[in-house]
């Protein structure tokens, strides 16, 4: 796969994340869960907007990186958490292993990023 597919295909991650808390965190205000909806709906538009700001800048930022999948691990892991305290049946697995993946993400971005500091 050549680097500009797969810089792509990783931005998108980040708007599909954006794409799942920012209605979910809607819908929370909606049936008066303020504080849980507005951390949800806040932690989406954060998310949109490292997706806006990849494709604005179009270079890469590890540290920063870095911290978005970390960012979005935790915010699909509440959203999880959310899920599964509403009684839904598939979504907090689909989104607890979203959460694991961006988890391991973190962990691969900071290991590439000790290799690359070693040399």
């Amino acid at each position: 796969m050549d680097s500009k597919m797969k810089t792509s295909l990783q931005s998108l991650q980040h708007l599909f994340v954006a794409l799942i808390l920012i209605p979910k965190g809607y819908d929370k205000i909606a049936h008066h869960y303020n504080l849980i909806g507005w951390i949800i709906l806040l932690m989406g538009i954060v998310a949109l907007g490292y997706f806006i700001y990849q494709k604005t800048v179009k270079r890469s930022n590890h540290f920063l990186a870095i911290g978005m999948h970390l960012f979005e691990s935790i915010a699909l892991f509440l959203t999880s958490y959310v899920y599964f305290i509403e009684g839904k049946r598939f979504l907090p697995y689909i989104t607890a292993i979203a959460g694991i993946g961006f988890l391991i993400a973190t962990i691969v971005h900071l290991k590439h990023n000790r290799k690359t500091e070693e040399l």
